[in-house]
Protein backbone atom coordinates (compact mmCIF):
# COMPACT_ATOMS: atom_id res chain seq x y z
CA UNK A 1 0.00 0.00 0.00
CA UNK A 2 1.04 3.54 -1.14
CA UNK A 3 0.08 6.62 0.51
CA UNK A 4 0.77 10.17 -0.54
CA UNK A 5 0.00 13.70 -0.23
CA UNK A 6 -2.16 15.21 -3.30
CA UNK A 7 -4.55 17.96 -4.27
CA UNK A 8 -7.73 16.62 -5.20
CA UNK A 9 -10.70 19.17 -6.06
CA UNK A 10 -13.38 19.38 -3.85
CA UNK A 11 -16.45 20.51 -4.51
CA UNK A 12 -15.29 24.54 -4.78
CA UNK A 13 -11.23 24.21 -4.69
CA UNK A 14 -8.68 22.01 -4.92
CA UNK A 15 -7.51 20.72 -1.03
CA UNK A 16 -4.39 18.59 -0.18
CA UNK A 17 -5.59 15.51 1.08
CA UNK A 18 -3.94 12.34 2.33
CA UNK A 19 -4.55 9.78 -0.73
CA UNK A 20 -3.79 6.02 -1.02
CA UNK A 21 -3.09 3.74 -4.01
CA UNK A 22 -5.21 0.91 -4.94
CA UNK A 23 -3.88 -1.84 -7.11
CA UNK A 24 -4.81 -0.91 -10.61
CA UNK A 25 -2.72 2.47 -10.11
CA UNK A 26 -5.71 4.73 -8.86
CA UNK A 27 -5.67 7.06 -5.90
CA UNK A 28 -8.30 7.51 -3.22
CA UNK A 29 -9.08 9.55 -0.42
CA UNK A 30 -8.03 7.79 2.82
CA UNK A 31 -10.91 9.67 4.40
CA UNK A 32 -13.20 8.11 2.15
CA UNK A 33 -11.45 4.58 2.43
CA UNK A 34 -11.45 4.36 6.12
CA UNK A 35 -15.31 5.41 6.02
CA UNK A 36 -16.04 2.91 3.50
CA UNK A 37 -14.48 0.25 6.14
CA UNK A 38 -16.43 1.20 8.75
CA UNK A 39 -12.66 2.25 11.26
CA UNK A 40 -12.42 5.63 12.37
CA UNK A 41 -10.76 8.40 10.83
CA UNK A 42 -8.71 10.68 12.05
CA UNK A 43 -10.43 13.75 10.95
CA UNK A 44 -10.43 15.90 7.82
CA UNK A 45 -8.21 18.82 8.97
CA UNK A 46 -5.32 16.22 10.28
CA UNK A 47 -3.23 15.84 8.15
CA UNK A 48 -0.18 13.72 7.21
CA UNK A 49 1.21 13.09 10.39
CA UNK A 50 -2.78 11.75 12.39
CA UNK A 51 -3.11 9.34 9.19
CA UNK A 52 0.51 7.96 10.11
CA UNK A 53 0.03 7.32 13.69
CA UNK A 54 -3.25 5.42 12.56
CA UNK A 55 -2.03 3.23 10.48
CA UNK A 56 0.94 2.54 12.72
CA UNK A 57 -1.62 1.24 15.00
CA UNK A 58 -3.35 -1.30 12.72
CA UNK A 59 -3.07 -4.52 13.50
CA UNK A 60 -3.24 -7.40 10.39
CA UNK A 61 -6.74 -7.52 10.71
CA UNK A 62 -7.00 -4.02 10.36
CA UNK A 63 -4.48 -3.75 7.53
CA UNK A 64 -6.83 -6.42 5.53
CA UNK A 65 -9.75 -4.79 6.51
CA UNK A 66 -8.34 -1.87 4.98
CA UNK A 67 -6.88 -2.78 1.88
CA UNK A 68 -10.62 -5.10 0.97
CA UNK A 69 -12.25 -1.45 0.93
CA UNK A 70 -9.42 0.27 -1.04
CA UNK A 71 -9.72 -2.70 -3.37
CA UNK A 72 -13.46 -2.77 -3.51
CA UNK A 73 -13.59 0.94 -4.85
CA UNK A 74 -13.90 2.18 -8.38
CA UNK A 75 -12.85 5.08 -10.31
CA UNK A 76 -10.69 7.08 -8.11
CA UNK A 77 -7.78 9.70 -9.55
CA UNK A 78 -5.54 7.99 -12.07
CA UNK A 79 -2.81 10.49 -12.09
CA UNK A 80 -3.26 13.31 -9.31
CA UNK A 81 -0.16 15.53 -8.56
CA UNK A 82 1.70 14.45 -6.10
CA UNK A 83 3.13 16.67 -3.64
CA UNK A 84 6.28 16.39 -1.26
CA UNK A 85 4.61 13.84 1.56
CA UNK A 86 6.10 15.46 4.38
CA UNK A 87 3.89 18.22 7.24
CA UNK A 88 5.84 21.99 7.28
CA UNK A 89 6.54 21.06 11.03
CA UNK A 90 8.23 18.00 10.31
CA UNK A 91 12.07 17.02 10.53
CA UNK A 92 14.25 15.01 8.62
CA UNK A 93 17.39 13.89 10.86
CA UNK A 94 20.07 12.76 7.63
CA UNK A 95 22.47 9.86 9.14
CA UNK A 96 26.00 10.33 8.64
CA UNK A 97 29.01 8.98 10.07
CA UNK A 98 32.34 7.87 9.00
CA UNK A 99 32.03 6.91 6.26
CA UNK A 100 30.16 10.32 4.91
CA UNK A 101 32.79 12.39 6.68
CA UNK A 102 36.06 10.26 5.06
CA UNK A 103 34.43 11.22 1.58
CA UNK A 104 32.92 14.31 2.11
CA UNK A 105 35.86 17.02 3.94
CA UNK A 106 37.93 14.56 5.35
CA UNK A 107 37.52 14.88 8.79
CA UNK A 108 38.61 12.77 11.42
CA UNK A 109 36.12 9.60 10.94
CA UNK A 110 32.89 9.78 13.54
CA UNK A 111 32.14 6.12 15.25
CA UNK A 112 28.76 7.08 16.32
CA UNK A 113 25.83 8.41 14.12
CA UNK A 114 25.84 12.08 13.13
CA UNK A 115 24.47 13.55 10.25
CA UNK A 116 22.66 16.74 9.90
CA UNK A 117 18.87 18.16 10.41
CA UNK A 118 16.47 19.31 7.24
CA UNK A 119 13.48 21.17 7.54
CA UNK A 120 10.24 21.02 5.42
CA UNK A 121 11.06 24.31 3.43
CA UNK A 122 14.03 22.65 1.52
CA UNK A 123 12.34 19.76 0.36
CA UNK A 124 10.64 20.00 -3.47
CA UNK A 125 8.07 18.29 -4.62
CA UNK A 126 8.12 15.19 -6.86
CA UNK A 127 8.45 15.64 -10.96
CA UNK A 128 9.42 19.42 -9.92
CA UNK A 129 12.08 21.76 -11.73
CA UNK A 130 14.10 23.13 -9.28
CA UNK A 131 16.30 26.11 -9.67
CA UNK A 132 19.86 26.56 -8.73
CA UNK A 133 22.41 29.16 -8.66
CA UNK A 134 24.71 28.62 -12.00
CA UNK A 135 27.90 29.81 -10.77
CA UNK A 136 27.41 28.21 -7.17
CA UNK A 137 28.31 24.15 -6.96
CA UNK A 138 25.95 21.37 -5.98
CA UNK A 139 26.09 17.93 -5.16
CA UNK A 140 23.43 15.09 -4.66
CA UNK A 141 23.13 11.96 -2.57
CA UNK A 142 20.05 9.27 -2.92
CA UNK A 143 18.45 8.67 0.15
CA UNK A 144 15.93 6.12 1.53
CA UNK A 145 14.09 7.35 4.20
CA UNK A 146 12.44 5.67 6.87
CA UNK A 147 8.60 7.14 7.80
CA UNK A 148 8.05 7.66 11.63
CA UNK A 149 4.24 6.50 12.52
CA UNK A 150 4.40 6.60 16.33
CA UNK A 151 6.40 9.13 19.29
CA UNK A 152 9.79 7.71 19.91
CA UNK A 153 11.84 9.25 22.44
CA UNK A 154 15.09 7.72 23.42
CA UNK A 155 14.23 4.37 22.40
CA UNK A 156 15.20 0.45 22.14
CA UNK A 157 16.63 -0.26 18.46
CA UNK A 158 13.90 -2.79 18.68
CA UNK A 159 11.02 0.16 19.55
CA UNK A 160 12.59 2.47 17.00
CA UNK A 161 12.32 -0.65 14.51
CA UNK A 162 8.99 -0.71 15.42
CA UNK A 163 8.16 3.47 15.25
CA UNK A 164 8.41 3.31 11.09
CA UNK A 165 5.46 2.93 9.30
CA UNK A 166 6.63 3.37 5.88
CA UNK A 167 9.49 4.30 3.80
CA UNK A 168 9.89 7.12 0.73
CA UNK A 169 12.84 8.44 -1.42
CA UNK A 170 14.62 12.22 -1.41
CA UNK A 171 17.56 13.20 -3.28
CA UNK A 172 19.47 15.04 -1.37
CA UNK A 173 21.12 17.97 -2.76
CA UNK A 174 23.53 19.98 -0.74
CA UNK A 175 25.59 23.57 -1.86
CA UNK A 176 28.74 22.56 -2.03
CA UNK A 177 30.29 26.13 -1.95
CA UNK A 178 28.24 26.68 1.95
CA UNK A 179 28.90 23.46 3.28
CA UNK A 180 32.91 24.11 2.59
CA UNK A 181 32.58 27.31 4.62
CA UNK A 182 30.15 26.17 6.92
CA UNK A 183 31.85 23.06 8.29
CA UNK A 184 34.84 24.62 9.87
CA UNK A 185 32.41 25.89 12.00
CA UNK A 186 30.73 22.72 12.61
CA UNK A 187 27.57 23.82 11.14
CA UNK A 188 25.90 22.75 7.54
CA UNK A 189 22.38 24.28 8.65
CA UNK A 190 22.58 26.24 5.13
CA UNK A 191 24.56 24.24 2.92
CA UNK A 192 21.90 21.26 3.87
CA UNK A 193 18.17 23.54 3.61
CA UNK A 194 18.89 25.69 0.25
CA UNK A 195 14.71 26.00 -0.17
CA UNK A 196 13.17 23.56 -2.56
CA UNK A 197 16.56 21.91 -3.55
CA UNK A 198 16.13 18.47 -2.04
CA UNK A 199 13.28 16.29 -4.08
CA UNK A 200 10.70 13.92 -1.71
CA UNK A 201 8.46 11.11 -2.92
CA UNK A 202 6.73 10.20 -4.91
CA UNK A 203 5.02 8.47 -1.82
CA UNK A 204 5.50 6.69 0.87
CA UNK A 205 5.43 2.63 0.72
CA UNK A 206 3.14 1.87 3.93
CA UNK A 207 5.30 -1.08 5.33
CA UNK A 208 7.45 -2.36 8.89
CA UNK A 209 10.96 -2.48 9.33
CA UNK A 210 10.85 -6.09 8.91
CA UNK A 211 9.08 -6.05 5.32
CA UNK A 212 12.55 -3.97 3.78
CA UNK A 213 14.17 -6.81 2.22
CA UNK A 214 17.86 -6.03 3.08
CA UNK A 215 18.32 -6.88 -0.59
CA UNK A 216 15.94 -3.58 -1.97
CA UNK A 217 17.90 -1.45 -4.14
CA UNK A 218 18.22 2.31 -4.49
CA UNK A 219 19.26 3.49 -7.81
CA UNK A 220 20.31 7.69 -8.56
CA UNK A 221 20.64 8.52 -12.65
CA UNK A 222 21.61 11.54 -13.77
CA UNK A 223 20.54 12.11 -17.46
CA UNK A 224 20.07 8.98 -17.92
CA UNK A 225 23.52 7.10 -16.67
CA UNK A 226 23.39 5.37 -13.50
CA UNK A 227 26.10 6.84 -10.59
CA UNK A 228 24.53 6.01 -7.23
CA UNK A 229 23.65 2.05 -7.19
CA UNK A 230 22.84 0.75 -3.29
CA UNK A 231 20.77 -1.91 -1.28
CA UNK A 232 19.50 -1.43 2.36
CA UNK A 233 22.48 -4.52 3.41
CA UNK A 234 24.95 -1.67 2.31
CA UNK A 235 24.04 0.71 5.02
CA UNK A 236 27.12 1.81 7.74
CA UNK A 237 24.03 2.10 10.18
CA UNK A 238 21.48 0.10 9.94
CA UNK A 239 17.95 1.60 10.24
CA UNK A 240 17.15 0.59 13.54
CA UNK A 241 20.28 1.29 14.74
CA UNK A 242 20.22 5.64 13.16
CA UNK A 243 16.79 5.39 14.32
CA UNK A 244 17.32 4.72 17.67
CA UNK A 245 20.45 7.36 17.75
CA UNK A 246 18.42 10.23 16.21
CA UNK A 247 15.14 9.36 19.19
CA UNK A 248 17.29 11.36 21.17
CA UNK A 249 15.99 14.41 19.50
CA UNK A 250 12.62 13.27 20.28
CA UNK A 251 10.64 11.52 17.00
CA UNK A 252 6.96 12.57 16.38
CA UNK A 253 4.82 10.60 14.05
CA UNK A 254 5.88 12.79 10.35
CA UNK A 255 9.28 13.03 11.37
CA UNK A 256 11.95 10.99 9.04
CA UNK A 257 15.26 9.31 9.14
CA UNK A 258 17.30 9.18 6.09
CA UNK A 259 20.66 7.31 5.53
CA UNK A 260 22.11 7.28 1.84
CA UNK A 261 25.14 6.72 -0.18
CA UNK A 262 27.32 8.21 1.76
CA UNK A 263 26.94 5.81 4.32
CA UNK A 264 26.81 3.31 1.55
CA UNK A 265 29.25 0.74 1.32
CA UNK A 266 28.57 -0.94 -1.66
CA UNK A 267 29.29 -4.66 -2.59
CA UNK A 268 29.41 -6.83 -5.70
CA UNK A 269 27.79 -4.58 -8.59
CA UNK A 270 26.46 -2.10 -6.78
CA UNK A 271 28.63 1.47 -6.99
CA UNK A 272 28.56 4.65 -4.88
CA UNK A 273 30.04 8.00 -6.89
CA UNK A 274 29.51 10.01 -3.86
CA UNK A 275 29.04 12.86 -3.17
CA UNK A 276 28.01 13.20 -7.20
CA UNK A 277 27.99 16.30 -8.76
CA UNK A 278 25.20 17.97 -9.82
CA UNK A 279 24.36 21.57 -12.17
CA UNK A 280 21.98 23.23 -14.19
CA UNK A 281 20.80 21.24 -17.52
CA UNK A 282 20.70 17.69 -15.44
CA UNK A 283 17.85 15.62 -14.69
CA UNK A 284 17.57 13.01 -11.99
CA UNK A 285 15.39 9.66 -11.68
CA UNK A 286 15.83 8.37 -7.78
CA UNK A 287 14.53 4.55 -7.70
CA UNK A 288 13.21 1.97 -5.54
CA UNK A 289 11.36 -0.87 -6.46
CA UNK A 290 8.40 -0.87 -3.43
CA UNK A 291 8.13 3.06 -3.47
CA UNK A 292 8.57 4.25 -7.11
CA UNK A 293 10.46 6.71 -8.54
CA UNK A 294 11.19 10.06 -7.76
CA UNK A 295 12.08 12.62 -11.12
CA UNK A 296 13.36 16.43 -10.97
CA UNK A 297 15.01 18.59 -13.29
CA UNK A 298 17.96 21.31 -12.50
CA UNK A 299 17.32 25.14 -14.15
CA UNK A 300 18.69 27.93 -13.74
Amino acid sequence: MKIALADLPRPFLAETRVVVQAANGNWHDLQTVLADAGMPAPGESAGLPASLSLLSGLNAAGKLKLQRALDARVNGAPSPVLLKPMEPLAKILLTEGRVALARSNDQLPAKMVVGFSKFQQSIADPGTTIRLDPAAHYDIEATLVAVVGRPATRVSAGNAARSIIGFTLMAEVTHRDMFEAEWKTSNSLFAKNGLGLSPMGPSIWVARLNELDSGTEITLKINGEVRQRFAVADFAHNIAGATKAWSRTVLEPGDMVALGAMIARPQGANMVDAPTPIAVGDRIELSCAPIGTLNASFVA
